[in-house]
């Protein structure tokens, strides 16, 4: 009988003629001494006991690494030629990060494909992308970092995206020995002048909405109807909540005059390329939560929306399903173009709610929890601009400087 290699082998293994473990463990051995072999430099024992060996450098030539046991020097050779041995780009180690921050839960789905959108933004196409990662050079990433900027016309905030990118991708690739920059000290030293950057300034009556401006609005939801996506946009201006987190209250989260604020909606791209809208039980800021005192306004708001919808378990129902973040934000600015004031968005309303607060003079501490900041320095920087109408301002200095 007539058997092929395959077949013997086959036979062998099944009456324990071959020890399957054991074919295994010369495969590893030939594979170490292969690369062991390929390390030219000697390998010693140091006086302070560990063992110690010259590894090459592209840009020393050669640097000295210690280890433990002569296994654990063995194991760093082994991995560095293994390196070589492949062909490794930035697009790999990108997709090799993405993936292990949202396994280990350090990202949201949401984050990672803003992170997926931020990456094709900067990276595809660029000649940076065609180098292995073991050859790029400080050089060629401070030019990359340089021609990004002025290409995409980036301002110092949107910045900060491409950065979070590149410190992760080369934070990875050289935690897997692929890269001998050091991220951290290369940004340290990364000099970049604020005339590269493009400054996007915002006038206050893009950012917030007048006294006068809310007037309009309320007094156009209550002869229009009292639907249930207008009374969450009177919610927000009582409140200050985000669009994801206003979509996601429910009836329970009421207690008093205290709104527990303890999840938001994201986003993220699912199989297929679908859009999935998600209620994550934490919201966006260090805590996860926040008590938010209500106005008697905001309470008989939310005794409507019960009226409306008396049996649904989240605030914002209509037909049946849960009202998207994003909903809110398009009637607002459909509601502004019938009264005749500019477009603007939920979150403006957000910053509308900071700068009344601040322009009151509320406490710094009952501020940051009634947004949910870390720090007021937050809420200043970013929230408080001038919501008064130009002769409100003008009484205002003639006051004071009377």
């Amino acid at each position: 009988m007539d058997l092929s290699d395959r077949d013997l082998l086959n036979y062998a293994i099944e009456n324990g003629m071959i020890d399957v473990n054991t074919i295994r463990a010369n495969i590893e051995m030939n594979e170490r001494k292969k690369f062991l072999k390929m390390h030219e430099s000697r390998i010693w024992v140091g006086k302070d006991g560990r063992w110690a060996t010259y590894l090459p450098d592209r840009v020393k030539g050669r640097k000295l690494v210690k280890k433990t046991t002569e296994k654990d020097l063995e194991d760093l050779i082994i991995e560095y030629y293994k390196a070589e041995e492949v062909q490794v780009f930035i697009d790999d180690v990108f997709d090799a990060w993405i993936k292990s921050k949202v396994e280990y839960g350090e990202i949201e789905k949401q984050t990672a494909d803003r992170y997926k959108t931020d990456y094709k933004k900067f990276f595809v196409d660029h000649e940076i992308t065609k180098t292995e990662v073991r050859y790029i050079t400080e050089d060629m990433l401070e030019d990359f970092i340089k021609s990004s900027i002025h290409k995409h016309e980036l301002t110092a905030k949107s910045w900060g995206n491409l950065r979070v990118l590149i410190c992760g991708i080369f934070k990875h690739a050289k935690k897997r020995g692929l890269t001998n920059i050091s991220i951290t000290n290369f940004m340290g030293d990364l000099e970049l002048s604020r005339k590269a950057f493009k400054r996007k300034v915002l006038t206050d009556e893009e950012s917030v909405f007048t006294d006068r401006e809310i007037e309009d609005i309320t007094d156009y939801i209550k002869k229009s109807q009292f639907s249930v996506i207008n009374l969450g946009i009177l919610l927000c201006f009582q409140t200050g909540l985000r669009a994801g987190e206003l979509s996601s209250l429910k009836y329970s989260d009421l207690t008093g005059n205290i709104l527990n604020v303890t999840r938001t909606e994201i986003t993220y791209q699912g199989e297929g390329h679908q859009r999935i809208f998600e209620v994550r039980e934490f919201t966006k800021g260090r805590d996860g939560y926040r008590k938010v005192v209500l106005t008697k306004q905001a309470i008989a708001i939310i005794k409507e929306l019960y009226l409306l919808n008396p049996t649904s378990e989240f605030l914002f129902v209509r037909d049946g399903q849960r009202i998207k973040g994003k909903a809110f934000s398009k009637k607002l600015k459909s509601i502004c173009d019938h009264v005749g004031i500019k477009p603007r968005s939920l979150h403006k309303i957000r910053k509308t709610y900071g700068t009344k607060l601040l322009g009151a003079g509320v406490d710094d501490k009952l501020i940051e929890k009634q947004m949910g900041h870390t720090n007021i320095a937050t809420t200043r920087q970013y929230y408080y601009y001038n919501n008064k109408e130009m002769v409100d301002v003008e009484q205002i200095i003639t006051s004071a400087i009377n």
